[in-house]
């Protein structure tokens, strides 16, 4: 009987060290690393309907009872700041596009909460992403389609540090990186452009991440075709599948009906239908 208690209080202190070192150490670590690789890796991509639509693909996935309960928990996810106040009115169409895409239930359920900043003014870059907040400057001097492209690479950035988490023992993105990279601007001996869907993917294993995550959503039948050729990208492909999309929402879409170039310095460049991308978010 001694021994029993004795195993129930050494439980019980162990169980108490593992809440306080995970809960606590490692919240902050996750923190500290995630603002790191921000600051030091993640870099802007460079010179590159109505509203109430998303509502009706909602209504569709929920019962009637709990249809205001579930659109005021979405729009808490995602909060738009505008610079200044006035600028919201000027890039309405920007903002309505965009919340079609977040509110996707594809997308929805990957955010706990983003924060998103719409800029008048110039900056020295035109994004970047810092601590859950995605920020564009000069919005109105890009098309909507590109707009649209930028964000969901930007968008890849989040799901790479946020959801999957950044720990000590445990992140699923090393699955990812590990494909390709020694660390996190070497690339492993023996690869080729051809294991990249793009220039800017070369750059760092956390670009690599966000543009083959932008390809998988608005190019994938052209990611399939190309991952035949190389069993790298097939890796990088089958990774989206197995951890993020795993009812293969997007497999063999194509929003675009010209042939996409073999090569590209960056995947937000690609021309696609945003019009044929928005029906498909609404099915």
């Amino acid at each position: 009987m001694k021994k029993l208690y004795l195993f129930i209080i050494t439980l019980t202190i162990f169980s108490f060290w593992i809440y306080i070192i995970k809960n606590y150490f490692l919240w902050n670590y996750e923190n500290d690393l995630n603002n790191y690789i921000e600051n030091k890796y993640i870099e802007p991509v460079e010179d590159i309907e109505d509203l109430n639509s998303w509502d009706e693909s909602v209504k569709n996935k929920i019962s009637e009872k709990n249809i205001t309960k579930k659109i005021n928990e979405i729009e808490k996810k995602i909060i738009f700041y505008y610079f200044p106040d006035s600028f919201n009115s000027d890039i309405l169409n920007y903002t309505n596009w965009l919340k079609s895409f977040f509110h996707s239930y594809l997308i929805i359920d990957k955010i706990d909460l983003l924060k998103v900043e719409m800029h008048q003014d110039k900056s020295k870059v035109r994004w970047n992403m810092k601590e859950r907040k995605i920020r564009l400057f000069w919005v109105k001097q890009m098309s909507i389609p590109e707009t649209v492209s930028v964000w969901i690479h930007e968008f890849g950035h989040f799901i790479d540090l946020y959801y999957f988490k950044k720990q000590v023992f445990t992140d699923i993105s090393y699955y990812f990186y590990n494909i390709s990279w020694d660390w996190v601007k070497v690339i492993k001996s023996g690869h080729t452009y051809d294991d990249f869907v793009s220039w800017y993917a070369m750059t760092n294993k956390y670009e690599d991440f966000a543009e083959s995550f932008i390809y998988y959503i608005l190019h994938n039948n052209d990611f399939q075709e190309r991952a035949k050729k190389s069993i790298i990208l097939k890796s990088k492909y089958d990774f989206f599948s197995k951890y993020l999309f795993r009812n293969k929402e997007f497999d063999k879409t194509n929003f675009w009906d010209g042939k996409i170039k073999p090569y590209y310095r960056d995947t937000t460049k690609i021309n696609f239908s945003l019009q044929n991308f928005l029906e498909f978010l609404k099915k």
